[in-house]
């Protein structure tokens, strides 16, 4: 059998060679070896052939073709397209009338079609009638596991489609950990044939968001946006991606352009509310909300967000209203802690009940960045401990996973420089001032501690660099003045800094006058100088804690208990919770023989 088998293939081949050199020849003649061919053909003994010999037959090669290859391209690259037009068109073409005349590829692409459309894109609608299929087939098989939470992974990858459908899972699935890796291979192989494909990059940009990849989320969600502009879905993930990336322009951007279309979808307003929020254009936030609040009024959580704004923008009486009302329905929820113990510091001026309120956030979500930080921050402004811990510790304790955490720095830095642990203070502070990617506000304000923290440490020519350059960038503002004065006088710089401040009082402000004076007893040479300029800065701001604590080390160093308790006792009324300043109380308390 082996034997004839070869011969018939040698036979083929010989005879293909006869016709070629037919071509030159008008009477082909038999060869020699085509004799002999046909008498190896014609004995019906086995051949075997030799040991160690191998015989090599060539196989023609085949062109793979595709299952929809007989259907138009103009067809199929509407459906590789995959937006939500394409595929309407695609199926409008497909559609024949009376359900009859399918051939069964046309039948099935249809139905993929249909359903590709309505799990994708649900705000379309497909009332076309559909023929009936078989769909135990590769592409209606992976949308229908896919409608299970399945993704398919025994498609085949043949094509374009096979490597795109059991993506769509991701319509209907949260957590990708179980098929991630399959997902990003294949929807990359699909994006190598069709860059431009809007379901393809849709599909890759939803992968990505739900493993927490969203900045690399958002170059592939912004491609599909680009070949779908009329899309509702895919400017809905659009936007919410620029908002977790901080990109609230372009959120707001996407937002507007839409909502007026759909005055009533709940993902634009809701995001809408949240986005103008971040950019603090807290009037079209509360627009967006209240008009939330009239599609979904019955999701309490909306009611929050509306708190959540004005607070933000100090209607504090409306917003401890709206809380009121949602702590009949949920008082645990961290948002709502949040909301009620800032109310309590910033309204109700009760450190020690907004202290109380975190703790209890802080028992149910202690691992909660955002806790902690306001826990930190509470602990921090009231000088007490929240949950058994110090402010620093609390910021100390998202350092730990946030090392970067400019809050956190912050507080970190205003704590050590309460203690006067001035060496630590300045290791903090300086990758603090180091960042060029916090916003220019919270820099400015960590640059000025940083000088106080300079000149502490005696590092006065670095205090002297940055106060000298916050200074000619703005010399007409108070903070700059304020910081370039106390470097004149840390440096050496007295006649400066005396001129500086004199020509500044005539036309400053109470505040500012206050602190001038206060400065510029620290240059007076006579003791009557320096009561009379203390003086004159507590006329100005009774509150100045700097002239207060001034007057009672004077008054001490005099051993005038009276007048120096007077004097302390003010500065402890302005920091109730400050360990130090009670000590020092307590002590003058025994000199005075209370």
């Amino acid at each position: 059998m082996i034997r004839r088998s070869f011969l018939t293939a040698l036979a083929f081949f010989s005879l293909a060679l006869a016709c070629f050199f037919s071509s030159c020849a008008s009477t082909p003649k038999k060869s020699a070896e085509e004799k002999e061919l046909e008498e190896l053909l014609s004995d019906d003994e086995e051949y075997v052939p030799e040991e160690g010999s191998a015989i090599s037959i060539p196989i023609p090669e085949q062109t793979s073709r595709s299952y929809f290859s007989t259907i138009s391209q103009s067809v199929m690259e509407l459906v590789y397209a995959g937006s939500q037009s394409s595929l309407k068109q695609a199926a409008l073409s497909l559609r024949k009338a009376g359900n009859e005349g399918y051939a069964e590829n046309e039948k099935i692409l249809l139905v993929t079609v249909t359903e590709m459309l309505t799990m994708a894109y649900p705000s379309q609608s497909a009332n076309w009638e559909l023929p009936s299929v078989d769909r135990s087939n590769s592409y209606i098989g992976a949308l229908d596991s896919a409608k299970n939470s399945i993704y398919d992974s025994s498609t085949g990858n043949s094509d374009f489609l096979t490597l795109v459908l059991p993506s769509f899972v991701l319509f209907k699935n949260n957590s990708v950990s179980s098929y991630y890796e399959q997902s990003y291979r294949s929807l990359s192989e699909a994006l190598s044939l069709k860059p431009d494909s809007v379901i393809a990059n849709y599909l890759m940009a939803l992968l990505l968001q739900k493993n927490s990849e969203i900045s690399a989320a958002l170059s592939y969600m912004q491609k599909a946006y680009s070949g779908s502009r009329d899309c509702v879905e895919i400017a809905e993930d659009l936007a919410q991606l620029y908002y977790d990336n901080k990109r609230y322009e372009e959120s707001a951007s996407v937002i507007s352009s839409f909502v007026s279309s759909n005055p009533n979808n709940e993902t634009f307003l809701a995001l809408g509310a949240k986005t103008y929020y971040e950019l603090s254009r807290l009037d079209e936030a509360d627009s967006y909300v209240q008009r939330l609040l009239t599609v979904a009024g019955d999701n309490i959580e909306y009611t929050l967000l509306r708190a959540k704004i004005l607070m933000k923008k100090g209607d504090y009486i409306k917003a401890s209203s709206l809380l009121d009302v949602y702590s009949r329905t949920n008082r645990t929820s961290r948002d709502y802690l949040l909301l009620r113990s800032q109310l309590q510091l910033e309204w109700n001026k009760s450190p020690s009940n907004a202290a109380d309120t975190i703790a209890e956030a802080l028992a149910l979500y202690p691992t909660d960045f955002e806790v902690l930080l306001r826990a930190a921050e509470i602990a921090s402004s009231a000088s007490t401990n929240v949950g058994g811990k110090t402010a620093l510790q609390l910021a100390a304790s998202v350092l730990e996973k946030q090392s970067d955490n400019t809050t956190a720095l912050g507080i970190s830095v205003s704590e050590l420089v309460k203690a006067s642990k001035w060496s630590e203070a300045y290791t903090l502070s300086s990758r603090l001032v180091s960042r060029t990617d916090i916003s220019p506000e919270v820099l400015s304000q960590a640059r000025h501690t940083h000088v106080d923290i300079c000149i502490a440490q005696g590092r006065t020519e670095e205090a002297w660099n940055l106060a000298s350059l916050l200074y000619g960038q703005n010399s007409k503002d108070e903070t700059n003045q304020q910081t370039y004065i106390k470097t004149l006088i840390a440096t050496g710089r007295y006649e400066t800094a005396s001129s500086l401040i004199n020509s500044l009082l005539t036309s400053s402000s109470a505040r500012m006058k206050s602190f001038l004076y206060y400065q510029r007893s620290r240059l007076d040479a006579t003791e009557e100088a320096v009561l009379a300029d203390l003086r004159s800065s507590l006329t100005s701001n009774p509150r100045n804690e700097d002239a207060l604590y001034r007057l009672y080390e004077l008054y001490y160093q005099k051993s005038d208990w009276r007048r120096a308790q007077y004097y302390l006792k003010q500065v402890v009324a302005l920091n109730p919770n400050d360990a130090r300043l009670l000590r020092l109380n307590a002590e003058l308390d025994t000199l005075l023989g209370k």
